[in-house]
Formats: structure tokens, C-alpha cells, sequence
């Protein structure tokens, strides 16, 4: 399972090529004037870092505008259905994801996708998880059929629980503390 966390499209992790951890702090702020200061405080932060670990060579990502890049917008609630991740299987760390899931969350959450009940999938604490994890296996797809999209990518964000999945994404949650932050109610 190991597999799935070193997935070359974590951005946080990624090989130098760019990257989304910072990406925030490289761009600035999104308030008029307030760019130079972001990226003031991200320098700061980054010499911060730098003076803790001593003789640790912290590598500086190339920076790339916005337009030459894509974004990833993550769904939130209320776009989970019986059925989701059924065609997604076949990727690279899906299964990976799903049994990582089950091992956080306490249940079958592929089966739950796949299968249903609806009533049980709609359940916050069941459909959250269940977007969550869709999401990340539609970044999987995405990296298998395209993986120059998913390189040029320079932001993610999220609606609702998709923020938890564009966090997952960039680097800043692993996986499990993705998942669990997805259950809404202690898991």
C-alpha cells in the first residue's frame, strides 16, 4: 500500500517539476496588494526552515505562471451516486486507496460506492469519505490518460469536502488524515 503515498502526482512530493506545496505562497495572496507581502513571508518562512535544519539543501520548485498551468477543482457533497468508482478500478493505487480507506473509516467503503444502499451513501458520514476518495482516484485516471495535466498543475481547491481531497492532493494531508477528516463524526 505503500505504493499509493509516493504516487507521482502528490504534488508535495513531486520531482522537482514544480509543484502545488507553496504554490499558494509563491503566487501571493489573492487580495489586491497583497502579493509581495505573501511572498515576503514565504521567503521568511522558507529561511526559517532552512536555519533549523543545518546542511539540509531544501530545493527551491521552479516557479510557473498560473496561465501556463491547470488548476484542480475538487467536488464536494452531493455529488456521490451508487455506482462512483466503478471505472475506476483499473488505475494504478485506486484499490490502494479504498483499502487504506476501509482500514481508517472501520468499513467497506468500495462496497458502499459501488453497491449502496443509497440512503446509507447519502449519509454524511459514509458520502463525504466516499467523494473524497472518488476524487482522488479521478486524479489517478487523470495521471494515467494525462499525465502532462496533472504536471502542469499550479492549484487545487475544493468545494466542502473537496477541500480535503485538493489538501490530499497538494501534499499538505496525507491520505489517512484526509480520510478520516472526511467521516464527520469521530470514525
Amino acid at each position: 500500500m505503500g505504493g499509493w503515498a509516493a504516487a507521482p502526482w502528490r504534488l508535495g512530493g513531486c520531482s522537482g517539476r514544480g509543484g502545488l506545496r507553496g504554490a499558494a505562497r509563491r503566487w501571493g495572496s489573492s487580495r489586491p496588494g497583497a502579493g509581495d507581502r505573501a511572498a515576503s513571508l514565504s521567503d521568511l518562512l522558507q529561511s526559517s526552515v532552512e536555519a533549523e535544519e543545518p546542511g539540509a539543501a531544501v530545493a527551491r520548485r521552479e516557479r510557473r505562471c498560473p496561465r501556463e498551468g491547470t488548476v484542480l477543482l475538487f467536488p464536494g457533497q452531493g455529488s456521490q451516486f451508487v455506482g462512483m468508482c466503478r471505472g475506476l478500478q483499473q488505475y494504478p493505487g485506486v484499490r490502494d486507496m479504498f483499502r487504506l480507506a476501509e482500514k481508517v473509516l472501520g468499513y467497506d467503503l468500495l462496497s458502499l460506492c459501488l453497491e449502496g444502499p443509497r440512503d446509507a451513501l447519502d449519509r454524511t458520514q459514509h458520502c463525504q469519505p466516499a467523494v473524497f476518495v472518488a476524487s482522488l482516484a479521478a486524479v489517478e485516471k487523470l495521471n494515467h490518460l494525462q499525465p502532462e495535466v496533472v504536471e502542469r498543475c499550479v492549484a487545487a481547491a475544493g468545494y466542502s469536502v473537496g477541500e480535503f481531497a485538493a489538501l490530499v492532493f497538494a501534499g499538505a494531508l496525507d491520505f489517512a488524515e484526509g480520510a478520516w477528516g472526511t467521516c464527520g463524526t469521530p470514525c
